[in-house]
């Protein structure tokens, strides 16, 4: 069983780095303009293909200034510089002030050269602006996802479900009725009896009517430790996950389920089959950061991630690691169904990530990609939030203050109810044409 998976994990990460090669260049495009552009790939070593540095920034109207002699190379745009030094895996961003760790750039054929995830990650820093790379489309864009993306990954995902339409089932009454919910550990929920709404008859279009909230860890699995090693990421994560709970179940229409609602010890597994299990439309799991103490105090800002199955970078892997721990069982998620929730997914991510710089004025280190266990075994869209670095001393006590914990809360739901909006806008439109 377990040669089987390697096997497919080999042909699958193998197509997936292979789709970059079948073309030979990259369409570099912004969301909010009409403006695109060709690239050429370059091919480096074991045949892993690069842009070229210096065509990428001069599309998005970046300057690069390189010094052969240090091998140091500077990006600017507008008050906001990147500097970067060739074979090193990191690049430090100012304004404000931080290093990210990323694919190092190259040298091949005479050109500077950077993987789709580095050119990824530096667009982002340096303008301010979440940016992507679809390797299904071999396509780097700058911008938040657009309506017409979001539009047809949807109509994709229900051209799917009549293709194949899922197996027949009771049909909800048109009154609410009360039922029994169970938590991850297979437990009755302990909140107060929930009036679970009737899931509406036509989900073609995809509603988001059920909202799965997983706060990280607990139990045994306390999670990082705050920089006295007094204070647990379990504890700010239960918190604030149960205040975003509350305000968002104050929407009618809306079914709220939290994977833990005390402090006990949930599997990831058992998390994913949780949410799976409920049919969820949407699934969000809430985190804290953490550094190693050298670094406590210089790390802080809230971190949003998506899924992405394939390798970004050395950073994104170590995160999706210290979440992982104690994964069973983990495969890699189909391509199809990684691409069937990927814009929904981001688009999420963005509009919480809006709320958050609003209402707290907290940092944002923009949108990421890993192979985060909860959020590749899930099927629906789905963020994992790493709220504040609890080993940043100063961050630590914002995740204790009761008031930052309900700003934050308020700031997540507000997010995740402005893309149901966008979402419910968009079903209604497309089925009334």
């Amino acid at each position: 069983m377990k040669i089987n998976k390697l096997i497919f994990g080999f042909i699958f990460w193998s197509a997936l780095n292979s789709s970059l090669s079948a073309n030979d260049s990259v369409t570099l495009k912004y969301t909010y303009r009409p403006d695109q552009t060709q690239v050429a790939l370059l091919k480096g070593g074991q045949g892993r293909m690069y842009l070229p540095l210096a065509e990428v920034v001069k599309f998005y109207g970046i300057d690069l200034k390189f010094d052969a002699q240090t091998q140091r190379v500077l990006l600017s745009k507008s008050k906001n510089q990147i500097k970067l030094i060739l074979f090193q895996p990191r690049f430090m961003a100012l304004n404000p002030n931080e290093s990210f760790e990323t694919d190092p750039a190259v040298e091949i054929e005479g050109q500077l050269a950077v993987t789709p995830a580095t050119a990824q990650d530096l667009l982002a820093a340096i303008l301010g602006i979440n940016s992507r790379f679809l390797s299904d489309q071999q396509v780097l864009i700058v911008g938040g996802v657009a309506a017409a993306e979001l539009k047809d990954e949807i109509v994709a995902q229900e051209q799917t479900t009549i293709t194949n339409p899922p197996a027949a089932t009771p049909v909800p009454t048109s009154t609410a009725t009360t039922e029994q919910v169970v938590n991850a550990r297979g437990e009755e929920e302990t909140p107060e009896n929930l009036i679970v709404p009737p899931r509406r008859e036509d989900k073609r279009g995809y509603h988001v009517d059920c909202i799965v909230i997983d706060p990280g860890h607990g139990g045994k699995d306390i999670g990082a430790k705050g920089y006295d090693n007094r204070y647990f990421e379990k504890q700010a994560t239960l918190a604030i996950a149960t205040k975003v709970v509350r305000l968002l179940r104050e929407q009618p229409g809306l079914t709220v389920l939290m994977t833990r609602d005390r402090d006990y010890f949930v599997t990831l597994k058992g998390r994913t089959q949780y949410a799976n299990k409920h049919k969820a439309d949407l699934f969000v799991s809430v985190h804290c950061n953490s550094t190693p103490r050298s670094k406590a105090g210089s790390a802080s800002g809230t971190e949003i991630w998506v899924y992405s199955p394939k390798r970004k970078n050395h950073y994104a892997d170590f995160e999706a690691s210290q979440e992982n721990i104690g994964s069973d069982d983990f495969g890699i998620l189909s391509d199809l169904s990684y691409q069937r929730y990927y814009q929904r997914s981001f688009s999420v991510a963005e509009n919480v990530e809006e709320f958050i710089n609003k209402r707290l004025g907290q940092h944002i280190r923009r949108v990421q990609q890993a192979n985060f266990y909860v959020l590749g075994r899930v099927n629906m869209p789905s963020i994992l939030i790493e709220t504040a670095f609890i080993s940043n001393p100063r961050e630590e006590f914002k995740l204790e203050d009761v008031d930052w914990q309900d700003n934050m809360a308020k700031a997540i739901a507000d997010g995740i109810l402005s893309y149901r909006d966008i979402v419910e806008k968009i079903v209604d439109v497309n089925q009334a044409q």
